[in-house]
């Protein structure tokens, strides 16, 4: 027998939790002690329209085979499920034996639930302490997935906000939460394990096309890039980041030696401090904006004075960077600045945080568009096609930040829009509304003023 190798687990948010596995070659029985795999984990939401966070204590994930567990989280980690909106965001990776693997167990504490009043101008924020029915869920995989020695596996695995949040007969959150998962063991191949919302802090530029960044959760990761990847600010180059560097990353995990293999990197921040979340409210309301509400979700480093699950206002002059993750294009500025801000739309905020006599004040320096889920029904009859799959459709919003956004919101397709369990723009057809879920960019569009989205991908959900 060879010897041990470790196997990599990755967890990542989503709008479900996704745990994944990479997985390969025959064999059988109950986990070994000598041989060893690696499991990474990964995560996604379903959230209700008015709910913005919710966080959970993700105090242990067991993998089970029937008689014996092992543990795929190697600290216990606080996770906003409901920020997630559809994208996937690595968590750890952790070793665990080789064997065949029959369920997973998902313990969890200490639920908080933020949800937006947009009765109140501009929103504000208002937070439940949940109450758990039950805090540990055993979910069956849907079949036995062997684990052979050196394989890595990724970890998927969904909570579903709408169906763990109970509400009352008016609709509104009551703080009960009834945790439900979905589970899924998959090969690191597999196209729902891709990493596409990861961000860290640059601990070290350690070649050409290496570098190290240190997570949200304290772990150090390498990423690799090559001349396929997309360094999404053209003025930048790897030897160009300092530990002032902070980037979000796409792109996979290698099954030998673990790194991320990046497919896109974006500079987020040169000044050592970024900030995620969602635009609550934009003044003046037309025209350049001089200030704007972010609720926040992330932020890279810890800095007192500054918390995530409260709304920050931002001071804006039009000398900041704008741009949108992912497309390396002059003509995207036209697209989005500080006179195409839209509420709902999701960014990331890159400056200079300096504190005074114990103020903070943030310099803004970059202005991230970033992609987003909204989930919720297509419109019977709402689809009107150009060219293809290049067209638009009407969405009844039930997503996270849906009440921030138009009702009904227009969605914009085009040839290269991605549609998952769906033959393309036409599948959108018939009397009934269909359950569906759309990534992209929320974008003004500039004959209504009105905010539309641009999508990346249309999914069809199960019912």
């Amino acid at each position: 027998m060879g010897n041990p190798k470790s196997m990599g687990v990755f967890a990542a948010l989503f709008a479900a939790l996704v745990l994944s596995s990479c997985g390969g070659g025959a064999s059988s029985g109950g986990p070994t002690s000598q041989d060893q795999a690696s499991i990474y984990t990964v995560g996604t939401d379903a959230p209700l329209p008015s709910v913005v966070s919710c966080e959970v204590t993700v105090s242990g994930m067991m993998l089970n085979n029937g008689s014996t567990s092992v543990s795929v989280l190697s600290q216990p980690q606080i996770v906003d499920f409901a920020q997630l909106s559809g994208l996937h965001q690595l968590l750890d990776l952790t070793a665990v034996p080789t064997g065949t693997y029959t369920s997973a167990t998902i313990t969890i504490a200490s639920p908080v639930i933020g949800y937006i009043n947009t009765t109140n101008n501009p929103p504000t924020i208002s937070t439940i302490n949940g109450t758990l029915s039950q805090s540990s869920v055993t979910v069956n995989l849907a079949q036995p997935v062997v684990v052979s020695n050196a394989d890595l596996f990724g970890l998927r695995m969904e909570f579903d906000l709408r169906q763990s949040l109970q509400t009352d007969s008016n609709g509104q959150v009551t703080g009960a939460v009834n945790p439900v998962f979905e589970v899924a063991l998959l090969n690191s191949t597999d196209s729902q394990l891709a990493i596409d919302d990861f961000h860290g802090g640059v601990v070290g530029v350690t070649g050409s096309n290496t570098f190290t960044i240190q997570g949200p959760h304290g772990r150090q990761w390498t990423v690799v890039t090559d001349d396929s990847t997309m360094l999404d600010d053209p003025n930048t180059s790897v030897n160009s980041f300092t530990t002032n560097t902070i980037v979000e990353v796409s792109g996979t995990l290698d099954p030998v030696t673990h790194s991320i293999d990046a497919s896109e990197v974006e500079v987020v921040s040169n000044d050592d401090f970024f900030m995620g979340g969602l635009f609550t409210s934009i003044r003046p309301a037309t025209g350049p904006a001089t200030a704007a509400d972010l609720y926040v979700r992330e932020l890279l480093p810890a800095v007192n004075g500054v918390s995530d699950g409260q709304i920050e206002t931002l001071t804006l002059n039009g000398s900041e960077k704008y741009m949108i993750e992912h497309i390396n294009l002059p003509l995207t500025t036209l697209l989005f600045n500080n006179s195409e801000l839209a509420v709902g739309q999701r960014v990331g905020i890159g400056g200079e945080l300096t504190t005074t006599n114990g103020t903070s004040t943030l310099t803004v320096h970059r202005v991230v568009l970033r992609r987003q889920g909204q989930a919720g029904a297509w419109v019977p009859g709402s689809t009107m096609i150009q060219n293809g799959n290049a067209g638009t459709f009407q969405l009844n919003d039930h997503w996270t930040a849906g009440v921030l956004l138009p009702s009904p919101l227009t969605v914009m397709t085009t040839n290269d829009t991605n549609f998952i369990n769906l033959s393309g723009l036409s599948a959108l057809q018939g009397m009934q509304p269909l359950s569906i879920r759309v990534v992209g960019f929320i974008l003004v569009n500039q004959a209504t003023g009105q905010p539309v989205m641009v999508a990346r991908s249309v999914e069809e959900l199960a019912s």
